[in-house]
């Protein structure tokens, strides 16, 4: 390794040691970025930036030493994990390619409207939905883009205890 190299690789080094921990970019962005959704579940934007930053929660933990987290989030959350992988990725690039069970283009979600007077559509809304919500279809039928992001962060919690003690997911 040339001189250059090795300033480079250490640099490369001390930067990934002070990145985020998985409980801290799971504390400081994606449970703010997720009740913020949950908050105005109609949002499009807001519906986008939660399926990504609860996807990229992935990478966090592999930093950390996990291996293969998306196998036991998918055994755990059924669909909703590749809703939220096939969303966050369509988002980001446009598109999914062929390696995403659930396929999204940017755009193809749907807004659905509350269940209360003057909101309702009879076609989009759900009974006993006072909020309303941003869904995608699937093969399986609608899945709403909020519990699906509830549901891979319960999921870490669940799965992965060691790294989440402090965070707070009782508001989900």
């Amino acid at each position: 390794m040339t001189e250059h190299n090795l300033t480079a690789h250490f640099v490369i080094r001390s930067r990934l040691s002070i990145a985020m921990q998985p409980a801290e970019f799971m504390a400081e962005i994606v449970l703010p970025t997720v009740l913020e959704f949950r908050n105005d579940r109609r949002s499009r934007r807001r519906a986008y930036l939660a399926c990504i930053v609860t996807f990229q929660m992935n990478d966090h933990l592999k930093k950390a030493g996990e291996k293969r987290p998306e196998d036991a989030l998918r055994a755990a959350t059924d669909l909703s994990f590749d809703v939220v992988r096939g969303v966050c990725n369509g988002t980001k690039h446009v598109w999914t390619n062929d390696s995403h069970p659930i396929a999204f283009v940017i755009g193809d979600d749907q807004d659905r409207p509350p269940a209360i007077c003057d909101d309702l559509e009879c076609d989009a809304s759900e009974l006993e939905d006072g909020a309303g919500g941003r869904s995608i279809e699937t093969d399986q039928g609608s899945v709403d883009l909020y519990d699906a992001c509830a549901a891979v962060l319960r999921a870490y919690a669940e799965i992965y205890p060691q790294h989440f003690i402090r965070c707070d997911f009782s508001q989900l």
